[in-house]
């Protein structure tokens, strides 16, 4: 086995762990946390005035940012969400509205518009499973955020996390890309 395959197993037993243990997180406790996240992250985006803001949109048990979302749309602020193609490429598209979502590949969700964004980026809030202390981001294995933040140098990169996906250590390799900062806190 060479290193790069040593690599990728030790990434993907750690997406199963951090996976099993998001599905089981209580809808109640969920909910708080997931508002509270939202709360601070509302707060960079004003602190910081960021104005076009590049987003996930949330599947599965994700932290929900629908309603962050809602909020930036309704104060003005540009919010851009991916649609995810295959070929690991993502096309950037302005959202207007989280009640106009339709269903991509791998379980996502996109804007149903057709509206391309080509521009500068303020803010990116990225998916993750895991994030460490240095900001190394473990993916869901696609490299599409990785290839995507490669080119956007001058955004500001904010991952979101339970307590449970901020692990001291991520294995990672040459086209891994940090983030700035990941908003969490030490209890659910």
């Amino acid at each position: 086995m060479n290193n790069e395959e040593e690599l990728n197993q030790r990434k993907d037993k750690l997406r199963k762990e951090i996976l099993d243990h998001r599905s089981e997180i209580d809808p109640a406790s969920k909910a708080d946390y997931d508002s509270w996240v939202c709360n601070q992250l509302y707060d960079l985006v004003q602190e910081w005035d960021y104005q076009v803001i590049h987003t996930y949109i949330p599947m599965g048990d994700e932290i929900d940012v629908l309603p962050l979302i809602d909020k930036l749309i309704n104060d003005g602020r540009i919010i851009i969400a991916p649609k995810t193609l295959r070929d690991r490429q993502m096309e950037h598209l302005v959202l207007q509205s989280t009640k106009k979502l339709e269903k991509g590949v791998y379980g996502t969700s996109y804007p149903t518009n057709s509206i391309e964004y080509i521009g500068q980026i303020d803010l990116i809030i990225t998916p993750g499973l895991a994030y460490d202390y240095k900001g190394n981001r473990l993916g869901y294995g696609g490299g599409y955020y990785d290839a995507f933040l490669t080119e956007q140098h001058s955004a500001h990169t904010v991952g979101l996390a339970y307590p449970f996906q901020r692990i001291k250590y991520i294995p990672i390799g040459n086209h891994d890309i940090p983030v700035n900062e990941v908003i969490s806190k030490r209890d659910l």
